[in-house]
């Protein structure tokens, strides 16, 4: 098909064509890597920015409800009637305003009346009634929401405040039941939208200065294996086969190299004519490709949902530890999730997960937090550590991660079990370990759940421990 005049042009012909199929093969990964990562971080983005709103939303009418529980109190001290009570409650939630003066509330009662709408000709009306543009009671919705404990969500579309277009907003309200008010406020999903829409266009225009950056890496790399075929081309000498062979393998991204071929190749990098200049520039092509190598399959080191370590990553790591290493592993089981994926969706369990792995990065820095797969997490500490303090870290994160679950009724249900298992003078093995954190684990699901267990020696033979799954550690075996 082609015809060369030499054996050293056709040689630098094939290493361009191999040096455009690497470099090509490497773009197209990095490209596609950037793009599917930059979508998972705006997804996941979301998903945190809409909780932080409802978070936020809950937030401000709690504000708003302790004020009229702080004005009903001092009617039931007998300082206010319950007429100058109300009014001064109205007053004061009528008065409130947040997000620059655009964000207010409302208050109807139980019946339908409008108490506070910004002053206007709604106020004293009866609302019972009130459509949306969509055909929804939005009312009724706010009164039966606010009367569930704790308040609830509902969506509306309605025209902002001097505007007559609708426009979608989501609302909170909840009740106070001793006046027999609902208390709400909203926001309008577009100023959301737009939010995100801005965070998007950021991560975007990051994302394409990055694969800007790493395109022109590429085509400096491109020129330089080009420079160095031409060059060498005209220089070659005997092990012309072998060389050849090499480019070929990482051509087809195999970077891996034999002894017996590492020792030829250490032998043609002695030379000191053109060979070993073409060596040199190939063991250094090898070198580079092999750093971008790694920079790809360190993408498979992270859990893709909660950036939190891997099981392969917790193996290599292991593999790493100095073998005198005292360590400490917590094994954490979230208690219900297959009921929160069955009753509400995969959605609410993700973000169950990624509620999960924050509260992991903040109660436990200084360790290595793991995602062993679907609800199961690991928390590895290899240093010197008090029982005291593993057990206040641990109590710390259980406190706080139910305590953010609570503040949505979805997720209300779920509890954490952990297991601990340390080694407190002399090291022990690594799959010893995970043996005894997965024992103590169970023995805290025995107990009832929502609670922690430390590893003690012949917790194994406790009664109902027999029906106990023993697990594969084999990934934690230390070579």
């Amino acid at each position: 098909m082609f015809k060369f005049n030499s054996i050293a042009s056709g040689l630098t012909f094939v290493m361009m064509c191999v040096s455009f199929v690497n470099t090509f093969g490497l773009g197209t990964l990095f490209i596609y890597s950037s793009i599917m990562n930059n979508e998972i971080q705006n997804e996941e983005y979301r998903r945190n920015f809409e909780r932080n709103v409802d978070s936020k939303l809950v937030s401000d009418t709690q504000i708003a409800l302790s004020l009229v529980e702080k004005v009903h109190a001092r009617q039931q001290a007998g300082l206010l009637t319950e007429e100058e009570a109300k009014k001064e409650a109205a007053d004061l939630v009528r008065s409130m305003r947040y997000e620059y003066g655009e964000g207010y509330f409302w208050i109807d009662t139980f019946d339908g009346d409008n108490v506070v709408l910004l002053g206007g000709e709604e106020e004293g009306k009866n609302r019972l009634e009130l459509t949306d543009s969509e055909g929804r009671k939005i009312v009724r919705e706010f009164i039966e929401k606010g009367r569930v404990a704790g308040g609830g969500f509902t969506v509306s579309t309605y025209p902002k405040p001097g505007l007559n277009e609708p426009r979608p907003k989501r609302n909170y309200t909840v009740a106070f039941e001793p006046y027999r008010w609902v208390i709400g406020t909203g926001v309008w999903v577009d100023a959301v939208n737009r939010q995100l829409a801005n965070r998007q266009a950021e991560q975007d225009a990051q994302i394409r200065s990055s694969m800007a950056g790493g395109l022109f890496a590429l085509a400096a790399l491109q020129t330089v294996c080009i420079f160095f075929a031409v060059f060498i081309g005209h220089k070659l000498a005997k092990p012309f086969n072998f060389l050849t062979e090499r480019l070929e393998a990482m051509g087809n991204n195999d970077l891996s190299m034999t002894d017996e071929n590492r020792a030829r190749m250490e032998k043609i990098l002695s030379r000191s004519d053109e060979l070993g200049t073409m060596a040199k520039a190939m063991n250094d092509m090898h070198d580079k490709l092999s750093e971008y190598q790694k920079v790809m399959v360190g993408m498979a080191h992270k859990d893709m949902l909660t950036g939190l370590a891997n099981r392969r990553h917790l193996q290599e790591y292991m593999e790493n530890i100095d073998k005198s290493s005292q360590i400490t592993l917590i094994s954490l089981d979230l208690d219900h999730f297959k009921e929160v994926n069955d009753n509400y969706g995969h959605q609410t369990g993700d973000a169950a997960l990624l509620v999960f792995a924050e509260v992991m990065r903040a109660c436990f820095p200084e360790a290595l937090n793991v995602r062993m797969g679907g609800d199961e997490f690991m928390v590895v500490i290899v240093r010197p550590i008090d029982l005291i303090d593993v057990k206040m870290q641990l109590q710390v994160f259980i406190e706080h991660l139910l305590s953010i679950y609570r503040m949505d009724h979805e997720l209300a249900g779920l509890t954490v079990s952990a297991g601990v298992a340390y080694s407190p003078s002399e090291p022990v093995p690594m799959d010893v370990l995970a043996q005894q954190s997965d024992i103590a684990l169970y023995a805290a699901k025995l107990a009832g759940r929502n609670c922690y267990r430390i590893y003690h020696e012949g917790m194994e033979n406790h009664p109902g421990m027999e029906k106990r799954e023993v697990k594969d550690v084999s990934d934690f075996q230390r070579k």
